[in-house]
């Protein structure tokens, strides 16, 4: 599934170019012309990475940024500004931006920093997992509980270990949809509540897991004692 880039920047032009060129690499890209539209899409689309220009109308890169950052939110951002001064690239990182590139810039570098950050900020997704008394086996795709076998479907076990990855921060739905389902299948956020009721119902057979509702945010895996 592509990811998508979310591009935050006021110059119309520099958006069309940019947009067209990381397209051209096969990511799927959202537009914001300035801050508040830019935290709007990143509420509400599954982003996985944010080029954030500094100087944008409404509000500007840096309270995009600390809003996102005070949230828990911890989708990677890169920084663009026209300010090469090292007080500003101090100010971005300490509020929590994950690069910071100066215009004007190549736009292969812009893309190679993209990829790099990317695999940064990817969780490892582990195979064998133990959680209290259960146990997920994701490489044979099973599951038990005391040592009792517990039947989950592919698709639920998918999404566990996607929740495993996030330990204890939430998936949004778009993010099920966009890493779990292929376009072509036309799945919808009723389609992952469904998926979810089923899942709690399983790890009501057993004890220690649950899946908890986070509003606005998605689901999120809870270790009980």
């Amino acid at each position: 599934m592509p990811l998508t880039i979310l591009i935050a920047d006021d110059e119309a032009v520099l958006r069309k170019v940019l947009v067209r060129n990381f397209e051209a690499e096969g990511y799927r890209v959202l537009e914001a012309a300035d801050g508040e539209e830019a935290l709007q899409l990143a509420h509400s689309h599954a982003v996985a990475l944010i080029v954030l220009d500094i100087m944008m109308p409404k509000i500007n890169g840096y309270h995009v940024c600390s809003s996102l950052r005070k949230e828990g939110n911890r989708v990677p951002i890169i920084m663009l500004t026209a300010r090469g001064d090292t007080n500003d690239r101090i100010d971005g990182f300490e509020l929590g931006a994950d690069d910071y590139v100066v215009k004007p810039f190549s736009i292969k570098e812009l893309l190679q920093r993209v990829a790099a950050v990317l695999r940064r900020s990817q969780p490892a997704l582990e195979q064998q997992v133990k959680r209290g008394a259960w146990t997920f086996d994701f490489a044979r795709w099973t599951a038990a509980h005391a040592d009792v076998p517990v039947e989950f479907t592919r698709k639920e076990l998918e999404m566990l270990q996607l929740l495993i990855a996030r330990d204890g921060r939430p998936v949004t739905r778009d993010e099920f949809l966009d890493q779990l389902w292929p376009p072509e299948t036309y799945p919808t956020n009723r389609t992952i509540d469904t998926h979810i009721l089923a899942l709690r119902k399983k790890l009501a057979q057993g004890t220690g897991l649950s899946i908890a509702t986070e509003h606005r945010h998605g689901y999120k895996l809870v270790v009980m004692p």
